[in-house]
């Protein structure tokens, strides 16, 4: 016989296997009636090393009387937030602790034990370790969910550079003739020269700190950055935007005969990817001595701003072009593939949404 439904106020609801559960679902609106029991079970094997008990201890704020019944005793149900800084409402029934929700919200509580360990990293605060890291390097710290799995391919990349920086750094001539001949020079691209160079310049840098800030930049958001994308997909996207950076910078200094270097346009396409893929990602932001916690979008934005006020005031030594065309070419690839890459990571597109609560 089948139950009636909270939402439809029909009877359409019946037995089902769901993540080899028996569960009861509504045949017409697609929500699910859990059981206490078997909820606990179904959210326990979705991530056991992270499971924290049955999930009516782990409920957040109880909100209102619910307009919808128990398909069990018919009793009004109570709303609650799923978690306490996740506010995703689902109905409970006060008298059987049973747990009615909705087909959309389905994957969210069967993934809550993972989201509620995930928004305690977002949601830790700044400390005097924190600041003082900051205050000495000058660089932020990041606060946001963690890779599954060893970033081989970013590390990767930050040994490559390092490497090749150092094999000329301590010789003048060698310097020299790597940036002579390696660099990204305007005239001989338009010459249709050395058209390598948009390749072989994204792994050079001038300076132990030019190296230093790009590497650490490139270790914040490329081990997220590789971790959504897999390893192949993510050194694709970075080449791209290192060389689109690079044919941006090659046009805006048209006729310019001064080699640009750096990994900077590729790692500011990072960013663009970063922010729009991660938009409760935290930085930290040094206000004198006081650091904040800011949303990435606002980091980036920043960091865009200045790079324009100091490309405008006529700042010279730094390819401010190549900033901008790679940070363009970043929020392109990201708006493009968003969709795409939250269905292969979930868990990316339940921080992403209003239900989150990110305390800065």
């Amino acid at each position: 016989m089948r139950k009636r439904c909270p939402d439809c106020l029909i009877d359409s609801v019946e037995t089902q296997t769901f993540r080899g559960e028996k569960v009861e679902l509504c045949l017409c609106c697609g929500g699910i009636w859990f059981e206490r029991i078997t909820l606990n079970r179904i959210i326990g094997a979705k991530d056991p090393q992270l499971y924290r008990g049955c999930y009516t201890d782990n409920l957040g704020m109880k909100l209102r009387l619910s307009d919808r019944r128990c398909p069990d005793c018919n009793e009004q149900m109570d709303t609650y937030y799923l978690l306490i800084d996740y506010h995703l409402e689902v109905d409970k029934c006060c008298l059987c602790g049973n747990l009615w929700v909705e087909k959309k919200s389905v994957p969210k509580v069967v993934d809550s034990t993972a989201i509620s360990h995930a928004l305690e990293i977002l949601n830790k605060e700044v400390t005097s370790k924190t600041v003082v890291f900051q205050l000495l390097f000058g660089v932020p710290v990041e606060y946001n969910v963690k890779p599954r799995s060893f970033c081989w391919a970013t590390w990767g990349l930050i040994i490559l550079n390092t490497v090749i920086f150092l094999l000329y750094v301590f010789n003048p001539k060698a310097i020299h003739y790597v940036i002579v001949n390696f660099g990204l020079n305007p005239v001989y691209i338009e010459e249709g020269k050395k058209l390598w160079t948009f390749i072989t310049s994204i792994f050079l840098h001038g300076s132990f700190l030019h190296l230093g800030s790009n590497m650490y930049f490139l270790w914040i958001v490329g081990q997220s950055l590789e971790d959504a994308l897999g390893k192949v997909w993510y050194i694709i996207l970075y080449m791209i935007c290192g060389i689109a950076a690079g044919f941006i910078s090659v046009i805006a200094n048209a006729g310019s005969d001064i080699p640009s270097i750096g990994a900077s346009g590729a790692i500011a396409g990072l960013f663009g990817m970063y922010l729009l893929w991660f938009p409760k990602a935290s930085l930290t932001f040094m206000f004198f001595i006081y650091q904040k916690k800011i949303a990435a979008y606002w980091y980036f934005g920043i960091w865009f701003v200045l790079n324009i006020v100091q490309m405008v005031s006529g700042e010279a030594g730094v390819d401010y072009w190549a900033h901008i065309g790679g940070i363009i070419t970043g929020l392109i690839i990201g708006l493009l593939l968003r969709q795409t890459v939250w269905e292969a990571n979930p868990m990316l597109s339940h921080l992403a949404g209003n239900e989150a609560q990110i305390k800065r």
